[in-house]
């Protein structure tokens, strides 16, 4: 039973495979120069980052305050 359902499936997905949409011109013809391409744009690599530099010792009993249950 179960080898029947491999194959099945298996012709199952290569026939909706065909049916995807069609490759971009810059991936089927990668060496055609006169191929569109997306746009290059320049983003930083640390945009977004968050920085961890060190800090001045703050009071741990005001800390201790800000992240213990509110009652």
């Amino acid at each position: 039973m179960n080898l029947v359902k491999v194959p099945l499936l298996m012709a199952v997905a290569l026939a909706l495979g065909a049916c995807a949409t069609t490759i971009p011109d810059h991936l089927a013809r990668p060496a055609d120069p006169n191929a569109r391409v997306p746009a290059v744009a320049y983003r930083s690599v640390t945009a977004g980052a968050a920085s961890f530099r060190p800090t001045e010792p703050k009071d741990w009993r005001e800390l201790n305050r800000q992240v213990g249950p509110k009652s």
